[in-house]
């Protein structure tokens, strides 16, 4: 399959770099105005990028670099019937000083059907550009109700093949130090940051400048449940497949377990030191020991196994970058 991605060069855009991504990775032939250079692991400094280059930046073996080809805009309208998909990555921004709108998507509409030309439009705010809207296959990630019969929902994801292969570390803490409410928390470098999810049970996420945030994806990559207050005022068709009830119910556990100073100081001080094949239930099985004493309800343990179960599940099947391939209907 020929794919043409026509991407923005004013630097990180999550969405448009995690669909760059996944067609990087999955071996498309990928041909595009701009590559995205930043994705590749002979990148230097990706601390010096948006959110300070954590998941998804400095990560695609540079041998796949080549493998997408970048052409001159007279030779994308040359080539242009031949494609198989055309993806705007990133519709309100610019390349070369100019608007991606002007430079390109205008010429193309011209030769194209409109469902033909996806567009992607990942910024934080609710309005989309009508316009465009009604001349492409357009998808917005922040969609609400207004837009709901101009545009497609999409959200962002977990890069697909940058999951932890080391399996060894013990969840030795209910609720994971990093919190987005307080900026002070922001204290991590990239191994710190996914290391203290990885040994928590919750990590707490919440809505920032959109309410879909890659912050979601990274917390669910390790195996913690998240803990996101205020998720039932979501509008529905943000994050559209985001299982609210379930995330309602984990909530609501989440609040219980730690709802007294007693139960706080008590789960300050869990350690394990067994071994368990079944990673995320290691602390929930030594949880559920300790804390017997406090008279917690032993079926809140049982519920907190099965959420973290299907919440892993749903995790799978619309939580990582392969999500596109549906979402695009490849």
């Amino acid at each position: 399959m020929k794919v043409l991605l026509i991407n923005s060069d004013e630097g990180p855009d999550y969405l448009a770099d995690l669909v760059n991504y996944f067609f990087i990775t999955h071996k498309y032939e990928v041909f595009t105005n701009h590559n995205m250079d930043y994705l590749f692991d002979d990148f230097q400094n990706t601390s010096n990028l948006y959110g300070k280059g954590f998941t998804l930046y400095g990560k695609i073996n540079r041998d796949l670099k080549s493998t997408a080809t970048i052409l001159t805009e007279a030779a994308i309208l040359d080539m242009l019937p031949s494609f198989d998909i055309v993806i705007f990555t990133s519709i309100h921004r610019t390349y070369k000083g100019q608007s991606v709108k002007s430079k390109y998507f205008y010429k193309f509409s011209k030769k194209l059907k409109t469902k033909d030309i996806i567009v992607l439009d990942g910024e934080d705010f609710n309005d989309i550009d009508n316009d465009i809207a009604s001349l492409s296959n357009y998808f917005k990630r922040e969609l609400t109700d207004k837009n709901k019969n101009k545009a497609n929902s999409i959200s962002f994801s977990f890069p697909e093949f940058e999951f932890f292969s080391d399996n060894n570390f013990k969840k030795t803490q209910i609720l994971a130090p990093m919190d987005p409410r307080f900026q002070n928390s922001y204290i991590f470098n990239e191994n710190e940051y996914f290391e203290q999810y990885r040994r928590s049970i919750f990590g707490v996420t919440t809505k920032k400048a959109g309410w879909d945030c890659l912050r979601h994806y990274e917390i669910l990559s390790t195996n913690t449940l998240l803990y996101f207050p205020g998720i039932e005022d979501k509008p529905s068709l943000t994050m559209e497949h985001f299982p609210v009830k379930m995330q309602l119910e984990i909530n609501k556990l989440f609040l219980k377990l730690i709802s007294s100073y007693e139960n706080l100081d008590s789960l300050e001080k869990i350690r394990l030191n067994y071994y368990s094949k079944k990673i995320h239930l290691r602390a929930i099985k030594k949880v559920k020991r300790k804390m017997s004493s406090l008279h917690l309800i032993e079926n809140n343990f049982k519920n907190l196994e099965n959420l973290n179960k299907d919440m892993n599940q749903w995790f799978i099947n619309f939580g990582t970058s392969k999500i596109y391939q549906s979402i695009f209907k490849i």
